[in-house]
């Protein structure tokens, strides 16, 4: 700083010097030229003339040194700003063009270089942070890889080993499956067979058993005729008994009638002659009996035997039932035996059907597990193929990975040396050497809705990355509400409850002023940004824009645009908020300075783009005689709009607060004439460096209140930044 001082102290001075020495020069010149003109002449009117000579000569003389002070003004200004950047001083405010009078290319050339290289190192350290959690990001997935490849490899070669007894397992099974598809079919042809063979015995037997049927009808039929027969012969032997009875009646009267003949030829005998024809007739009947009765013996003997062989054949009928008796039951228990047979030949014929037709499933489904195993093979063999070429790729991914991981070591020195380049250039505060000894945790609290506060998390980004090593932990909080300031606050508290080292946030609301005061009680230090308190509180200090300096520059570019007369409005957030009120002041503090431009509008109107639009183009359908409108916060796009669809570009400017791409693009397309930056990067980093600096050191920040540098986007650098 010192430095910085004693070359702005040089340059003035050499300023002074040829000033001086000019104006002396010139002043020298004059008198000489005024007194030789007087003494060598006594012409009145030629003493006039010279005299008035010398009064232009003097005046032109004063008018060309205040030119030449404020051109070498400029020059020094520029120089100066030359020598702070040579020295990597980036974080200075643009040069002004109407303070550089007759060097205005030299000066738009000497902001653009600078805010090139401002821009082009903090995309750098925007961009060493994402690069160096992508290399870390990448590196632990590298080493994870690897580490995975390693697996991977060890388990392909187990798998690989496994896939070819797979495969042995596979072939073998298959081999199996052939050997059991053909006993399959044998079986499958034996049940054929055997169905063939159960239904031609379930057909026999069918015969048999109906042969068994007319058998046992037969015998029964023989029964009840042996039955009749034996019945016959009973009668037989009676009559034969009755016959027999009637031989012996006979033999009886045989014998009487003999007698009778015995007594006639007595009779005869004793009549004499007369008795001769008795005695012939008794002889007659004593042969006819002695006859009868020979003939009634022998009868008697036929009969006897006919009655002998009828007992016989009786007897043997007797057997011959008894043993069609046996033999019916025995035929009854092999009928029996036979039906049995009969309805387990029919079981036998039924099971055998469902056996053959099982055995036809089975064999179908052997076809088909045949033919999937066959497609397992041919998966198996595919798999043990593929598999040692996954082996393989594996080995190379292996020796890839470790490559990358060469390549990324060597990414890290080149982004190490990278950071080491970008520390030669001072955008920012930088954290001391000191290591905190005990461990750290600063809070950062910010608004997340809209692309200044994006640029600000880049710059705690950054922050973090700058104390990773300095055991330090950076939690950032980023809020998409539009109650920002209360969630702001409620988190403010939160933190305070559950403990911190020290917290940074914007003060966008008086509710922060005692929860300061409680953090400056437990010894936790506070970094306001962006926006400080309106009124007095414990900070330890604000870092942010100069507000008042921005709301007069606003002004200056807003009466360059007007060429110095026209008709401004101002659209602005509330009064409320010191920002709002601070630039809306300095900006009519300025153009009362400036007799020909008059403000005909001061209207609040919110940060959002939708009432802006409306605002806008409301008001410039009824005032279309307005040449600039200042916007103090958001929505910059709806007022662009409004004079894009109104028909207005070219001839109503806009100036405003901020700036993103979209800003941009309006600034090309001469719809927003200038719009004032505030260096959100170094809004987001160099509070937390403070805050560490303190906290590791003791030592506050050297002022209670920080500016960051002032940049302006206009026509004339905004090709630059797209």
């Amino acid at each position: 700083m010192a430095q910085t001082k004693t070359s702005k102290i040089k340059a003035v001075n050499r300023t002074r010097t040829i000033i001086i020495f000019l104006a002396i020069s010139m002043i020298v010149i004059s008198s000489i030229l005024l007194t030789s003109g007087l003494w060598t002449r006594d012409d009145v009117t030629h003493i006039r003339i010279q005299i008035i000579s010398s009064v232009i000569i003097l005046a032109i003389t004063i008018v060309f040194l205040i030119l030449l002070i404020r051109f070498f003004k400029g020059i020094d200004l520029i120089n100066f700003n030359a020598q702070l950047l040579s020295k990597g001083q980036l974080n200075i405010s643009d040069i002004l063009i109407n303070k550089a009078k007759g060097l205005e290319t030299l000066c738009i050339a000497f902001n653009d270089m600078k805010s090139n290289l401002l821009s082009f190192t903090e995309l750098t350290k925007t961009n060493i942070v994402v690069i160096s959690d992508a290399i870390d990001k990448v590196s632990k997935s590298i080493d994870t890889s690897y580490k995975g490849n390693e697996q991977i490899a060890a388990s392909m070669g187990n798998v690989s080993a496994s896939s070819h007894e797979q495969l042995k397992i596979v072939k073998d099974t298959l081999d199996s499956i052939y050997n059991v598809d053909e006993k399959i079919n044998s079986i499958e042809s034996s049940l054929t067979n055997i169905e063939n063979l159960v239904s031609s015995v379930v057909n026999s037997t069918n015969v048999g058993n109906k042969n068994l049927d007319d058998y046992n009808e037969q015998m029964n039929v023989i029964t009840d005729n042996l039955s009749s027969t034996s019945n016959f012969i009973d009668n037989l032997n009676m009559e034969l008994k009755e016959v027999h009875q009637l031989g012996e009646l006979i033999i009886t009267i045989t014998d009487q009638l003999k007698m009778l003949a015995f007594n006639a030829s007595i009779e005869a005998a004793s009549a004499g002659a007369s008795g001769k024809g008795f005695a012939v007739v008794a002889d007659q009947m004593n042969k006819l009996s002695d006859e009868t009765r020979s003939s009634i013996k022998k009868i008697s003997t036929v009969l006897n035997s006919v009655s002998g062989s009828s007992n016989n054949v009786k007897s043997s009928i007797a057997s011959c039932i008894e043993s069609y008796d046996v033999s019916k039951e025995l035929f009854s228990s092999i009928k029996e035996s036979f039906y049995t047979i009969k309805n387990n030949s029919d079981i036998l014929s039924s099971d055998t059907k469902k056996a053959s037709s099982e055995a036809t499933v089975i064999s179908s489904r052997t076809h088909e597990v045949k033919e999937k195993v066959q497609d397992l093979l041919e998966a198996s063999n595919k798999i043990f193929s593929e598999t040692e070429e996954v082996a393989a790729v594996t080995k190379e991914e292996l020796a890839g990975t470790e490559i990358i991981n060469n390549n990324i070591s060597s990414l890290k020195d080149m982004l190490y040396v990278i950071e080491r380049l970008v520390k030669r250039f001072k955008t920012s505060v930088v954290p001391i050497e000191a290591v905190s000894e005990k461990r750290l945790k600063i809070v950062f609290l910010s608004p997340l809705d809209h692309e200044f506060w994006v640029g600000v998390r880049q710059g705690v980004m950054y922050a973090k990355k700058e104390l990773a090593m300095k055991n330090v932990d950076i939690e950032y909080i980023g809020f998409t509400e539009s109650n920002t300031g209360e969630r702001i606050a409620e988190t403010f508290e939160v933190y305070l409850d559950k403990g911190c080292d020290g917290i940074v946030c914007p003060g966008f609301t008086k509710e922060l002023v005692p929860l300061i005061d409680r953090a400056s009680q437990n010894n936790i230090p506070v970094m306001l940004f962006n926006c400080d308190l309106p009124v007095p509180s414990k900070k330890t200090a604000f870092f942010g824009p100069d507000i008042e300096e921005a709301g007069t520059l606003a002004a200056d570019f807003m009466i360059r645009a007007l060429n110095g007369k026209g008709n401004v409005a101002i659209f602005r957030g509330s009064l409320i908020v010191s920002v709002h009120r601070a630039r809306t002041e300095k900006i009519k503090e300025r153009l009362r300075t400036q007799r020909k431009i008059k403000i005909v509008e001061e209207m609040e109107a919110s940060d959002n783009h939708d009432v802006l639009y409306n605002a806008v183009k409301n008001f410039l359908s009824k005032n279309p005689n307005v040449d600039g409108i200042f916007t103090t916060g958001g929505g910059i796009s709806g007022a662009a709009k409004a004079i894009k669809e109104l028909n207005l570009v070219g001839k109503t400017r806009i100036v405003c607060f901020d700036f993103n791409q979209e800003v941009f693009e309006f600034i090309k397309e001469d719809i927003i004439y200038a719009a004032i930056g505030q260096d959100p990067f170094g809004q987001g980093h160099d509070p937390i460096i403070y805050l560490y600096n303190y906290l590791v050191s003791n030592e506050k920040p050297e002022r209670d209140i920080i500016w960051t540098r002032t940049d302006v986007v206009d026509k004339h650098n905004v090709n630059d930044l797209i």
